[in-house]
């Protein structure tokens, strides 16, 4: 029997409804289904075996009094409906199921099926059982009509593991009765993903963060913010410690594939066979302990999105040329594997070497170099810079009082002073470092010069103390070990007792130490030292 579907369009009156369904049922036709439009007729779904009793049908339909027009169509209004509420469904990167106030499914989308392992044909109808037993309150909410939200739900059913997050919300009609309850639920691993996603974003630095007022510095910054849109490979240098990993952060939240993965790997940290199955990824089997099904390699897993590839100049001749293959091809040959596999990132690579005298000793290639170093940038260092120290310096402390809990601190005149004098061979990570050490060791508002001399190695500058000797202050740590307090206090002691002896006024030992006449005075005192 086949099925047809008929639109209807009339003028209404008085009992045509009735002569309508005579006919079908004179023709002994099967009615699957009716519906009424406002202002647009009625359609009618039925069967009919005979093309010739079909034909003599729409004729007979076409003689009632009233009826202006008979047309074939293809679908039901309500399977249209339900066609475009399927698909809107579908759409929707959750899993959506809804359930009539019998607790039995009425819709689920592909994504609800996949996470379920259900087809729709096996969920519609099905009751609420399963989903009592992990847990879901789907009868509650028919009940009470109360709601609930991202519940975890991490159950085993037929052999597989279920792991999703679920919220639950009552359908109410105009009246407000409960007469259903929507589902929606998200795999853990998508879950996992997007939090990956919010948390690598939060963590990644913007030009606007990198703190400088340095003409040096604006210049480089200027500079990568504009390189920043391309896609051509960059190679930062510098010095060890001068923020080259903040610049590849910032270029890849400018550019184009800010919305892409940031992935950095210290070539260094790695040895070579390591480095090469994590750059490159693995077939299954390629070599003992190997994952089963192989591994992405960090190309593959940064597709569309910045690799940052920091230490370059120390890896090994033969990743030199793997990694040349790569820029070259913009593919990637997995260990053990016998396809390309087209890879789209972004390179940005970084080294603190000289890349030019290691290709004069051969240690590498020359060809490599060219491809990397297709937009240099050079970080300066914080030697270069000194104007620059006085607002990192700000920015750490406060960073690191809010780390350790403690009152925040501020810099002395003096003290800024201090630190721009120093050379910093580690540059913001020595600072960083240095700065951690004295908020840890001392209890005071305002950091001076004697106090990164007394907890650092770093040396008063200009001739602020004229020793000849090293100091070396020895001090006991066993099972009785002095607090913290009786150390600090040990090593001012020692200190004022240095500085006296070469400037033996407490007026004089002031100013070199860089705090008042009246603080020696009272550490004179509190320490039992004799001075002038």
């Amino acid at each position: 029997m086949q099925e047809y579907i008929i639109h209807i369009d009339f003028l209404d009156r008085l009992g045509l409804g009735y002569e309508i369904f005579e006919i079908f049922k004179n023709h002994s036709i099967n009615l699957i289904g009716t519906e009424a439009e406002q202002n647009q007729g009625m359609i009618i779904k039925f069967q009919c075996g005979d093309k010739a009793k079909f034909n003599q049908l729409i004729n007979q339909l076409g003689q009632v009094r009233g009826i202006i027009s008979v047309k074939l169509q293809d679908q039901m209004p309500y399977e249209q409906r339900e066609y475009e509420l399927r698909t809107i469904l579908n759409s929707i990167d959750e899993g959506i199921i809804a359930f009539n106030n019998h607790a039995e499914i009425t819709h689920i989308n592909e994504l609800a099926g996949q996470i379920l392992h259900l087809s729709r044909q096996e969920a519609i109808g099905k009751k609420n059982d399963d989903f009592y037993r992990m847990g879901l309150p789907i009868m509650e909410i028919l009940k009470t009509g109360h709601s609930y939200s991202l519940k975890e739900v991490k159950v085993k059913s037929n052999k597989k593991v279920l792991h999703f997050l679920s919220s639950g919300m009552p359908i109410t009609n105009d009246n407000g009765q409960v007469i259903g309850a929507v589902v929606t639920i998200k795999d853990y691993r998508q879950v996992e993903e997007i939090i990956s996603k919010v948390d690598q974003k939060r963590y990644l630095t913007a030009f606007d963060d990198i703190i400088h007022q340095s003409a040096k510095m604006r210049k480089i910054v200027d500079t990568a913010r504009m390189v920043a849109k391309g896609c051509s490979t960059v190679l930062l240098r510098g010095e060890s410690g001068t923020g080259k990993e903040l610049f590849a952060k910032a270029m890849h939240l400018e550019s184009d594939r800010s919305n892409g993965q940031f992935i950095a790997i210290n070539c260094a940290a790695l040895p070579d066979t390591l480095l090469e199955s994590e750059l490159f990824g693995y077939e299954d089997g390629a070599f003992t302990g190997a994952a089963k099904g192989g591994k992405k390699g960090l190309f593959e897993q940064a597709d569309g999105g910045t690799l940052f590839l920091d230490e370059i100049g120390e890896i090994s001749p033969q990743l030199q040329v793997r990694l040349l293959r790569v820029l070259q091809e913009n593919a990637v040959r997995r260990i053990s594997g016998s396809s390309e596999i087209p890879v789209d990132v972004r390179v940005i690579a970084a080294t603190h070497c000289n890349l030019e005298e290691m290709i004069e000793k051969g240690e590498f290639r020359e060809d490599l170099y060219y491809r990397l170093n297709v937009i240099p940038l050079m970080i300066p260092s914080l030697r270069e810079r000194p104007e620059d120290v006085p607002l990192i310096a700000v920015y750490l402390i406060r960073k690191i009082c809010a780390k350790l809990k403690k009152a925040e601190m501020r810099l002395s005149k003096d003290g800024v002073e201090f630190l721009m004098l120093q050379p910093w061979p580690g540059n913001v990570r020595q600072l960083e470092n240095t700065l951690e050490r004295v908020i840890n060791m001392v209890d005071i508002k305002e950091l001076r010069p004697a106090h990164f001399y007394a907890c650092t190695d770093l040396a008063l500058s200009q001739g602020n103390v004229n020793t000849e000797e090293e100091l070396q202050i020895k001090i006991a740590l066993g099972e009785e070990c002095p607090t913290l307090k009786e150390m600090v206090s040990e090593v001012e002691k020692q200190i004022l007792i240095r500085v006296l002896k070469n400037h033996p006024s407490s007026r004089k030992a002031g100013k070199v130490l860089g705090v008042s006449n009246t603080t020696i005075l009272n550490k004179i005192n509190a320490f039992g030292i004799m001075g002038k």
